[in-house]
């Protein structure tokens, strides 16, 4: 996905005009010159950010690198490449990348002949490209600044990789820690040599054809470079050895900017959050933190009682991108003092192997944007150790000193029921964290910064412009769930619910009925998708025919009335019995809140859409009409309101008497 900034001499699109930066202030003025007229206008950065997240401000793509070069780049989703295609795009990107991490190239024949030569061996590419072809796609990259000008229109045959047997690796893994416990200065070498000689003994106990195969001595150099590939096997011998081998070839991560490398991971929340109707506790919600290593600033975040999702790192990831406001608070004197001004496209996402993160969605639009994605070992939390710090220090400083706080163990809370003391909603709750995340958080100094994230990030900015998407639109296009799906008259039919549009007879009409496409949907909105013909280059929008059931509907939402509907046995389902299932549903999300048990209210929080970017959920508030409790009383107060929805009041108090026991003279 192209990107800008706006820094000198961009141009973009506002207000149905083409305007060009002139001139920056260092307090964030921006001297704005119409290209068509000649006015010249002064507007802030803030401004232009608070146009550009409610869609009217855009780059202007002819003006933008190169824009007669942009439009013939290929612009479809990552999925559309095929296997081979994309191997040739990663090795395009892995010799730039690693020409560029040793400073300025210059473009002559001896100074890239080397690095050529070293990238090759990194991924056992036994036809290195020739220095004119590395100056050609540098020359492309940079013009247009896009990843995809590397998509190639050709096939390239892929490098063979070295296979090794399970057995042997083994082996490997065990003679090189049994040799490293003896001595720390143990050599490769030295392992090869052992290896060897337990190959030869074990083969004599084995049958011919069962016989295992030495590896090269150059093949165990190999898999001694490659540090997650040794790692994940000397993990299973034991903590302290695998830190030993940890030491030796694995160095601390260094970054020198902004937005160069963030961590995402998902944590449960150390805290129980009630419903706002029934001020029962829902449970536990799920809270997912995209923060930036540089600064260690909080780039953004997405909280729900849903389990770790695609979905929920998508909302984490667009939080994270666009610029934001701090939220509506729901307590008015708990007003947050700083801003949101972390924001930004960052370089390298570091993940874990959450099946989450391994989905094509997130590839994709990691690829469009430019985000290079890297996996941590299995069970290996230090290979982002600063997100891991810092969820600790959110549920260890900050959620357990909240009322409803669970601990990180159970045994540490004695007598203390987090269910009793829970007072805070969802809603609240992310006013707090907000205040505390940008006021005091990022106004604290951390000790391996020597300053505060606040000071830090300013300091990035001096060194650094912050990239964008082109647009809200192209974000919006490029954020969801991806699949293939047929088109047909009747539409496009997914999750149960059909999409049709006049704009699909084109495609039709072109490509026959039944040709597949490629669709994109938000899960928590299925109202409408984005559709790709074979050969297009931008998606259509396509809205679902019941927009009644569809819009605001979630995909865990539609999932569940489909099962009841199964169950019931009701094969052919009309537009009524939609909207009796949907009202069924919301019955059903009553009474889970209503239940005793915690798991069942947590289930309730899931159905009904609660998360930050809605706290009320979006499906009881559409369902039916409730009255909502007055704004001067909250659950911290004493006393339950009066005006909450009638189904969730508290039964009326009856009478009561004492049985007389014997010997009780006082009883009535």
């Amino acid at each position: 996905m192209r990107t800008f900034g706006l820094h000198k001499n961009t141009v973009f699109n506002w207000n149905k005009k083409i305007y060009k930066v002139e001139r920056i202030t260092p307090e964030g003025q921006m001297l704005l010159e119409c290209m068509e007229t000649g006015e010249l206008i002064i507007a802030s950065r803030q401004h232009l950010l608070n146009e550009f997240k409610e869609g009217k401000l855009e780059a202007n793509i002819d003006k933008v690198h190169g824009g007669e070069l942009m439009k013939q780049l290929f612009s479809r989703t990552l999925n559309e490449l095929s296997e081979k295609t994309l191997s040739q795009v990663k090795r395009k990107k892995h010799y730039l990348t690693s020409i560029y991490e040793n400073g300025t190239p210059i473009f002559t024949h001896e100074y890239l002949v080397p690095l050529i030569i070293k990238a090759a061996a990194e991924i056992n590419d036994k036809k290195p490209p020739h220095a004119t072809t590395i100056y050609r796609w540098h020359k492309k990259f940079c013009t247009t600044q896009d990843s995809r000008s590397l998509i190639p229109r050709t096939d390239r045959r892929g490098s063979r990789v070295v296979r090794v047997g399970k057995n042997v690796i083994n082996m490997l893994v065990e003679t090189a820690v049994g040799l490293f416990q003896i001595s720390p200065q143990t050599t490769i070498k030295s392992i090869y040599d052992k290896l060897l000689g337990k190959i030869q003994e074990e083969n004599t106990k084995l049958l011919c054809d069962e016989a295992l195969k030495p590896p090269s001595r150059s093949t165990v150099y190999r898999m001694f470079s490659k540090v997650e590939f040794f790692e994940k096997a000397i993990l299973r011998l034991g903590k302290k050895v695998a830190e030993k081998l940890f030491r030796l070839v694995k160095n601390k991560v260094v970054t020198t900017q902004i937005l160069e490398r963030v961590e995402i991971d998902h944590t449960p929340l150390d805290l129980f959050l009630i419903d706002e109707n029934t001020f029962l506790p829902l449970g536990r919600p799920t809270v997912t933190i995209i923060i930036d290593h540089f600064s260690r600033m909080i780039l953004g975040y997405f909280i729900s009682f849903e389990n770790p999702s695609t979905a929920a790192v998508m909302s984490a990831l667009r939080h994270a991108i666009l610029p934001k406001q701090p939220v509506k608070g729901t307590f008015p004197n708990l007003k947050i003092e700083h801003d949101w001004v972390s924001y930004g496209v960052p370089d390298l996402m570091v993940l874990d192997n959450g099946l989450e993160f391994h989905s094509d969605a997130l590839e994709s639009v990691a690829f469009d944007l430019g985000i290079r994605m890297e996996f941590c070992p299995k069970h290996e939390p230090r290979f982002k150790g600063t997100v891991e710090r810092f969820l600790k220090t959110f549920n260890y400083s900050f959620a357990s000193q909240i009322p409803g706080a669970s601990f990180a163990r159970w045994h540490l809370r004695g007598d203390y029921d987090p269910q009793k003391h829970a007072v805070l909603t969802l809603g609240e709750f992310t006013h707090i964290f907000e205040k505390w995340a940008l006021d005091i958080y990022a106004q604290t100094k951390h000790r391996g910064l020597g300053t505060t994230p606040w000071a830090k990030w300013h300091e990035g900015l001096q060194s650094r412009e912050l990239r964008l998407p082109m647009s809200i639109k192209d974000l919006q296009k490029r954020i969801g769930k991806v699949d293939t799906r047929s088109a047909r008259r009747d539409g496009i039919l997914i999750k149960g619910i059909r999409y049709q549009s006049d704009a699909l007879g084109g495609i039709l009409r072109a490509y026959g009925e039944g040709v597949r496409v490629r669709v994109l949907f938000d899960p928590h909105d299925l109202g409408e998708i984005q559709v790709w013909a074979p050969d297009a280059e931008e998606s259509i929008t396509v809205q679902a025919i019941n927009q009644s059931y569809a819009r605001g509907l979630s995909e865990q939402q539609n999932e569940f009335i489909r099962t009841q509907l199964r169950e019931q046995g009701d094969a052919n389902v009309n537009q009524e019995q939609l909207i009796k299932a949907r009202y069924d549903l919301s019955s059903h999300i009553e009474m889970l809140f209503k239940s005793r048990h915690l798991k069942d209210r947590k289930r309730g929080g899931k159905l009904s859409g609660i998360n930050s970017n809605n706290p009320e959920g979006n499906f009881l508030k559409n369902s039916q009409t409730q009255t909502k409790r007055s704004k001067h009383k909250t659950p911290l107060q004493k006393g339950i309101p009066q005006n909450i929805y009638q189904p969730f009041m508290m039964p009326e108090i009856l009478p009561t008497f004492r049985m007389k026991n014997r010997g009780d003279k006082n009883a009535n």
